[in-house]
């Protein structure tokens, strides 16, 4: 209990002052000499997306609900692959907003470039030529934010969505991940829920996550986003010893990335508002057009090895390498009655905390 506590008082304090960059760490590998944030990303300027084209892709989403969970019934926004007559199975991309995206039904797609990943370029990418990708929605309107207490409402999205459309999910390759206190959302549901997951790749995940989560999750391959100046998660006391974790109690460490990035860019190369806003890396799998490669960021796996990534072999085709055994059963209940009283009453302090955070945020135009 005590040690849920401080990881919660950690989380605000980290979103609530803005930390102080770290210095790398010894055992990830730095930027090699020259680089600097004056590199832009080489890309064709026809394949960045337009403002219109990110708008049609929007409206390729459906919204649903599912079941009440906790007392809770999460809405979802989805995309479905699946054209007529068609008996393919495709995998399940689950995308967990940060905060400030979860204000009304369908903002965390509305707020997001993440409907992208319903584009020709990147459903082409997947092996079964497509994906479903599942945008749930934290209801911020109502002073709901992620954390251990919507554990099992996400849950129930996730059998919802299985359920709904299993016909066509290869439930192998489901995958999750999330940006920030999604990230952090997206390492709690691979800790309680691991049989659900090939992978999960969060991104600037706030928080901490302990050496028994890691072990909780040890089956499941982790690809870890980090920016060694991000101003809200620390790189020195946050990242380097999960990713530490993670290379400790993987069972496949070959199929686990840690990606340090310098200075965030945009698909067209300018720098981004900050270093926390990583997600755009992921929504554009990594900006690579025509055999263009990430600048500022260096990428290894669990055994060391730095991994080259050139266009278009991103976060996309290190999906179709890994899979689970998970063949979609629901999932049981295993949250605890007495520590979900007291995990609530962390949680509102803690939701109080964010809101603030949020006010802060759009007062700065963040």
């Amino acid at each position: 209990m005590f040690k849920k506590s401080v990881c919660i008082f950690t989380v605000l304090c980290m979103l609530l002052t803005f930390g102080v960059s770290a210095s790398e760490a010894s055992d990830i590998i730095p930027p090699e000499d020259g680089e600097g944030t004056e590199e832009v990303v080489s890309v064709r300027k026809e394949a960045l997306p337009t403002s219109a084209g990110i708008e049609a892709l929007r409206d390729e989403f459906e919204i649903d609900y599912a079941p009440e969970a906790k007392g809770l019934a999460l809405d979802y926004a989805y995309y479905s692959p699946v054209g007529e007559q068609d008996d393919t199975k495709y995998p399940l991309v689950i995308f967990l907003h940060g905060i400030g995206h979860g204000d009304y039904v369908g903002s965390q797609r509305d707020d997001s470039d993440m409907p992208y990943w319903a584009s020709s370029e990147l459903q082409s990418r997947f092996t079964s030529g497509g994906a479903f990708v599942l945008l749930p929605r934290s209801p911020e309107d109502k002073l709901v934010y992620w954390s251990s207490s919507m554990i099992e409402p996400l849950r129930a999205v996730i059998d919802d969505v299985i359920a709904k459309h299993g016909d066509n999910i290869d439930t192998t390759k489901i995958f999750i991940s999330g940006s920030s206190a999604g990230a952090e959302m997206a390492w709690f549901m691979s800790a309680n829920y691991p049989e659900y997951f090939a992978g999960a790749f969060p991104i600037a995940a706030t928080g901490t996550v302990s050496a028994s989560e890691i072990q909780a999750c040890s089956d499941v391959a982790i690809w870890m986003f980090s920016s060694r100046y991000d101003p809200a998660v620390n790189y020195t006391l946050i990242t380097t010893p999960l990713w530490s974790n993670v290379k400790e109690y993987n069972s496949n460490p070959e199929n686990c990335r840690l990606t340090t990035i310098d200075s965030v860019v945009e698909p067209a190369g300018n720098a981004a508002s900050d270093n926390h806003h990583m997600a755009k890396v992921i929504t554009y799998d990594f900006h690579m057009h025509d055999g263009s490669t990430y600048p500022n960021a260096t990428t290894v796996n669990g055994n060391g090895e730095t991994i080259a990534l050139d266009s278009p072999n991103g976060i996309i085709y290190w999906m179709n390498s890994v899979s689970s055994d998970y063949t979609g059963e629901p999932g049981v209940d295993n949250s605890n009655p007495v520590m979900d009283f007291f995990e609530y009453i962390l949680n509102v302090f803690r939701n109080l905390g964010l809101k603030l955070v949020n006010i802060i945020q759009r007062m700065l135009g963040l």
